[in-house]
């Protein structure tokens, strides 16, 4: 099978790298052995068209800044989509960027919706939010085959467009993280994109300068937009814990085992996430995840087994939470235990099976 795949985010993105492109790798990589494929991202510093795992990237559009980049992939799309013919086009939904890979490829398509934003938008980029929340709107008008990560966001897509085929497949996790063996050192940790306000930092940061142990250190690994890595240093200087707090940029694979093998446990006070594949893989690694009640998290891990959640936004309630686990070091052991036998269900091997069983099903 042709398998065309548009996504405007690249684990090598230094500005996303983030669940969307590591689901879309992690499916193609097992996907390409039997299977033409063919990825079109958006272009960014150091890219060029490559082959990878025996997939081929094609960016494309301006890699001068994070907007330009953005805006010239979409206008760049109907373009470059026209000369393609493969058996089913497959998008990933960008509210920021969006592709319409589905109205300028004459093929079956699945449309891969993480998370929808709704009034987050316009949070986000005030005042410009409204413009990513009405392209949401047109892509779930347009899309026929939707796919979800969560079951509560196929639920509430469904209810919203009853005429639309959804199915839902959850993210993954990398059998590597099973072999770790757990250990503890004095630091809990922050894994992921640098976004202020998706990703809850600002909260993180409030309650991390409230905690009772001024010993224990936050490991902040990740990278971002400039804007959202500036506001970061800023607030943690206006809190006072530079020397409680160790930024550590992008890391690799090898260094982001390392860290959630030796971490006390993950913290993760997303204000939306389409699931959290870090959580999962936080507790594949064995380690307790504090996270939040938000839709994705509640399917990727267990409030109360796997990991602690608390409401988003709650700088308080997420100081309790972290205080909880700093003070029982064998609750902490539990909740990666059960976590550790919990994450075995989303094995990207079956999870690439069961989308490649979904894209048969739609060329029918």
């Amino acid at each position: 099978m042709k398998i065309l795949h548009v996504i405007y985010d690249d684990l090598q993105n230094p500005w996303c790298g983030g669940g969307g492109a590591l689901r879309a790798a992690r499916i193609n990589e097992r996907l390409a052995a039997e299977h033409e494929i063919t990825v079109i991202t958006g272009n960014f510093p150091g890219a060029e068209n490559e082959t990878i795992n025996n997939i081929r990237y094609v960016r494309i559009g301006s890699s001068c800044s994070y907007l330009l980049s953005r805006m010239s992939f979409s206008f760049l799309c109907p373009i470059v989509l026209r000369k393609y013919s493969p058996d089913i086009v497959v998008q990933d939904a960008s509210f920021f960027s969006p592709s319409y890979a589905n109205l300028f490829v004459r093929a079956p398509h699945v449309t891969i919706v993480h998370h929808l934003m709704d009034s987050h938008a316009l949070r986000l980029v005030f005042p410009f939010g409204f413009i990513p929340y009405l392209f949401e709107k047109s892509i779930l008008k347009t899309s026929r085959n939707i796919l979800t990560p969560s079951l509560a966001l196929r639920g509430k897509i469904t209810e919203r467009y009853p005429e639309k085929a959804v199915m839902n497949i959850p993210n993954g996790v990398d059998d590597i993280y099973f072999n770790l063996v757990p250990e503890e050192e004095n630091y809990m940790l922050f894994l992921g994109r640098i976004d202020m306000y998706m990703k809850g930092l600002d909260i993180l940061l409030q309650a991390f300068s409230e905690i009772n142990d001024r010993h224990v250190r936050l490991k902040i690994a990740g990278s971002g937009k400039a804007r959202d890595k500036k506001k970061l240093k800023s607030l943690i200087t206006d809190l006072k814990l530079d020397d409680r707090i160790d930024l550590l940029g992008r890391v690799g694979e090898d260094r982001k085992l390392e860290l959630l093998r030796k971490a006390m446990f993950l913290v993760m006070p997303s204000r939306f996430e389409g699931w959290g594949i870090t959580a999962v893989e936080a507790n594949a690694a064995g380690k307790a995840v504090i996270g939040t009640l938000i839709d994705g998290l509640l399917e990727a891990v267990v409030e109360g087994e796997t990991a602690r959640l608390v409401e988003p936004g709650n700088a308080e309630e997420l100081k309790r939470a972290i205080e909880e686990l700093l003070a029982d070091k064998q609750r902490r052991i539990q909740l990666g235990e059960k976590g550790r036998e919990h994450a075995r269900q989303f094995i990207w091997d079956e999870i690439a099976a069961q989308q490649m069983a979904y894209y048969e099903a739609i060329r029918l």
